[in-house]
């Protein structure tokens, strides 16, 4: 079985007030199996309600891993298949609860979901707004998820550059986010795990005001730690940059014990 580390930051960055992010770290054992869940929960709304939202994904997901999990793979419910399906009615009924918080409050707060599940040897992931996931392989990264929102399908459709797309007025806005879409439409990916990998799991708020080959950099250094991974990438973003909260876990698969 693979073994796992991890390291995680999260704050306000230099310009917000609060902090509406959140992360969830967790490296261990369900039924004996190694496994580990990580998510970044990005939350939008005012009056303290991202961040209430984004602190509920993230404690529903902590119950979920802790409590659910290991009974799934007990009644032998751990084939691909049956994970992205019992991983998205977790979100439905994420989203479900969520809406009727936005009703009882009469109010519109949401939040990305970016979540990342290691499983024995393999790796799930569901994705959801413009967090985002990146694997480092064989000293290269590659971003493994694609944004839900308006700039990405502009670069998409060939409308927009990437170097456009951070200082437009619109890279804010989703096309789909937990909390306020009846139907929350993830993007699902899964692969296998191997010795060496690397994986970051981060808010717009850390990727943006960084390159990928500053991001890259970071993730390859071989004297750092996966804590000490996830802290200087938010020492790398220059004081005064970063202009909404900043969250990043990353996550090593170590070897095989």
């Amino acid at each position: 079985m693979f073994t796992y580390t991890c390291g995680s930051v999260s704050d306000k960055g230099d310009a917000r007030a609060e902090n509406q992010d959140s992360v969830l770290a967790l490296c261990g054992q369900a039924e004996g199996r190694n496994s580990a869940l990580f998510v970044v929960a990005d939350g939008m709304g005012g009056l303290s309600h991202g961040a209430r939202i984004s602190h509920y994904i993230t404690e529903q997901f902590r119950h979920w891993w802790e409590e659910e999990f290991p009974g799934i793979i007990r009644e032998n419910m751990d084939r691909e298949e049956d994970i992205r399906e019992l991983l998205e009615q977790e979100i439905w009924d994420i989203n479900q609860a969520i809406l009727a918080f936005n009703k009882r409050m009469n109010c519109r707060s949401g939040s990305t979901l970016s979540l990342l599940l290691f499983y024995e040897d393999r790796y799930y992931i569901e994705n959801i707004g413009d967090s985002r996931i990146y694997l480092l392989r064989d000293q290269s990264l590659h971003q493994l998820t694609e944004d839900q929102s308006v700039v990405a399908q502009l670069i998409k459709q060939h409308r927009m550059t990437e170097e456009a797309a951070k200082h437009s007025i619109m890279k804010n806005k989703l096309t789909m986010c937990m909390g306020m879409f009846a139907v929350p439409k993830s993007n699902y990916y899964a692969g296998q795990l191997f010795a060496g990998d690397g994986f970051l799991i981060c808010s717009d708020g850390c990727y943006q005001p960084l390159t990928k080959e500053q991001m890259e950099r970071v993730l390859k250094e071989p004297e750092l730690n996966a804590q000490e991974k996830a802290e200087y990438l938010r020492h790398r973003i220059e004081p005064g940059a970063a202009k909404d909260n900043v969250s990043a876990i990353v996550a090593e698969i170590v070897g095989k014990e």
